[in-house]
């Protein structure tokens, strides 16, 4: 098994064993208690909505839910949950319940609907039962759950209309308090709410052991006046988090149009997981999808299996904008960018990825295609002062990014970025007319304070153009600096780029003879070497990882092939299926 693709994961995992003790030690006390609780939720009783109208329960001290005509609402049905213990149960029929009463507090007689004890609802499906804040007139949240409430469950609902706007305010359609909780949101559709931060939903853990589960949930069409326009999370130290099978779309902030993730859950064997989940359409000055300032070496925050397409950043980090530490894994970056007109047209950065001064980014078995900046079309690297950025590159292909300022598939400014395993082709530095700048790093652009490492990888078929003139072979730019080789590449065009290191194995000037960018099996779009081309065969035996890009067996041929994409021969390409 080759150690080299394994060292990384295998970081997180090792920290996060060695870590389990603490866990053990510091929050055991805690996972009795949240047992407890859940041994006591069978007491629970069951409440069926009769009535859409908003208002209150005429007596919480009488045990049946009923406001003053009799009627079992949905508020008054809260308000009895409340009022008893246990996990109780509210069965909420297909219909619209607009909320009408204007106000603020915690005890779900005014404004939004506030959970304060055990309760699950269980709507008739997201397409028919909806809640509508109508924040306009009672100027409130759809629904807050307050930490007292240990295990709560939203499923089978639309969640639209809040409105939290005042400084600081977080949660347009909900905000959750974490407190030794349990949250768990299926077939939930959060649309058209307002926030200062969250404008769908932002999700407050606290220290002590949280866990949130987000099942087929679409979050779309939020706003936010600050961050996290969709969803925003913050995470406390022992915080496990789950998203899978949900859309996050159309939705706006100044930063992090889609989702926003700060705070560290940073102790035991935990996750913080985006899984089989689409984040497109989102618009943002700053982080257009998706921002992340969380995340550490025992817990990263792990996106897989998902796509990130179409979102638009204003100035940094069309889909992603990274701050913490992140891992990428089987997944498709695809037509982001990070664009605008005027003065600051020329210092937008990051179309698909950016990653700031501090941030960690693991980045396997993934595609970033047709994203576009001025800097960095698929990737930019950042320096601010500590130059301490980190980012690998590992079994992924970076393809078709456009610049129009420098560095159209990489602009690596600072840091420490690794290309392992890697294609980097059919990148292009296009300056527009009216624009003056050399419009270079057609594939990799290297500034004197970035070291930017290669092996066995595939850098080839990447251009810049001037204005109208035709386009020139630009494979890698390093005006001050060289591109470090750890041996095994085939860069075809290096003209402008010192490579320095170990030069064993590398090929240069010769065509890879890649086809285009599309399915050859797995979860992501590859340039597969054709026939007769000269990665094939020619790659780092020593350090051949298991899988390509596909999670295809690699070695198939005499030797390993350079570059994201074992190729020969084909009859024998099998999925190497490895536990993820």
């Amino acid at each position: 098994m080759s150690t080299r693709l394994l060292t990384r994961p295998l970081r997180y995992i090792l920290a996060a064993i060695a870590s389990a003790l603490i866990v053990l030690t510091l929050v055991g006390q805690s996972l009795t208690t949240v047992q407890a609780a859940g041994r006591q939720a069978t007491a629970g009783n069951m409440y069926v909505v009769n009535s859409t109208a908003d208002t209150p329960d005429a007596d919480v001290g009488n045990p049946a839910c009923a406001d003053a005509s009799g009627h079992c609402t949905l508020r008054a049905a809260i308000m009895q949950a409340n009022f008893v213990t246990g996990l109780d149960t509210i069965t909420l029929p297909s219909g619209v319940y607009l909320l009408t009463r204007s106000g603020n507090d915690d005890a779900a007689v005014l404004g939004d609907l506030d959970i304060a004890d055990d309760l699950t609802i269980q709507g008739a499906g997201s397409g028919v039962t909806i809640v509508d804040g109508n924040g306009a007139v009672t100027g409130d949240r759809v629904f807050q759950i307050l930490s007292s409430a240990k295990e709560t469950g939203l499923s089978g609902l639309t969640i639209r209309g809040g409105k939290k706007m005042a400084t600081f305010d977080e949660g347009g359609g909900l905000y959750w308090e974490g407190g030794g909780s349990h949250l768990r949101l299926n077939d939930v559709i959060f649309e058209g709410n307002m926030g200062y931060y969250g404008g769908g939903l932002y999700l407050n853990s606290s220290s002590l052991v949280d866990t949130i589960e987000m099942d087929h949930v679409i979050v779309q069409a939020n706003t936010a006046a600050a961050a996290a326009g969709g969803l925003g999370v913050n995470f406390g130290d022992f915080a496990t988090f789950d998203l899978r099978d949900s859309q996050i779309y159309s939705n706006t902030a100044y930063q992090a149009g889609g989702l926003y993730f700060q705070g560290n859950p940073s102790f035991g064997l935990l996750s913080a997981r985006i899984e089989t989940t689409e984040i497109y359409s989102n618009t943002a000055s700053l982080s257009g999808g998706m921002e992340n300032h969380s995340g550490s070496a025992a817990v990263p925050l792990i996106v897989a299996n998902s796509q990130l397409h179409n979102n638009h950043a204003d100035f940094y980090g069309g889909a992603i904008g990274n701050y913490g530490t992140l891992v990428i894994s089987d997944t498709t970056l695809n037509a982001n960018s990070a664009s605008t007109s005027g003065v600051n047209s020329a210092n937008t950065r990051g179309g698909g990825l950016y990653n700031y001064e501090g941030g960690q980014i693991d980045l396997e078995q993934s595609t970033l295609s047709g994203n576009s900046a001025a800097s960095g079309g698929g990737i930019y690297s950042e320096l601010f002062i500590h130059n301490n950025a980190e980012l690998t590159l590992m079994n992924s292909t970076l393809s078709g990014n456009n610049a129009s300022h420098a560095g159209a598939g990489l602009y690596a400014d600072g840091g420490h970025i690794e290309l392992l395993d890697a294609t980097i082709a059919g990148n292009h530095v296009v300056v527009p007319i009216g624009t003056f700048n050399a419009g270079m790093g057609g594939g990799v652009y290297i500034t004197a304070t970035a070291l930017v490492t290669v092996q066995n990888t595939v850098i080839a078929d990447n251009t810049y153009r001037f204005h109208i003139d035709p386009p020139v072979a630009d494979d890698c730019f390093a005006s001050v600096t060289s591109l470090r080789s750890l041996g095994f590449n085939l860069i075809e065009t290096p003209n402008n780029c010192l490579i320095s290191g170990t030069t064993f194995g590398n090929i240069t000037g010769q065509d890879p003879l890649l086809g285009p960018l599309q399915n050859n099996g797995g979860p992501t779009f590859t340039q597969l070497p054709q026939h007769g081309s000269p990665a094939i065969d020619h790659g780092d035996d020593l350090n051949c990882p298991l899988i390509d890009q596909r999670g295809y067996a690699r070695i198939q041929g005499p030797h390993c092939d350079i570059g994201a994409v074992e190729a020969w021969p084909y009859a024998l390409d099998l999925p190497l299926i490895l536990s993820q």
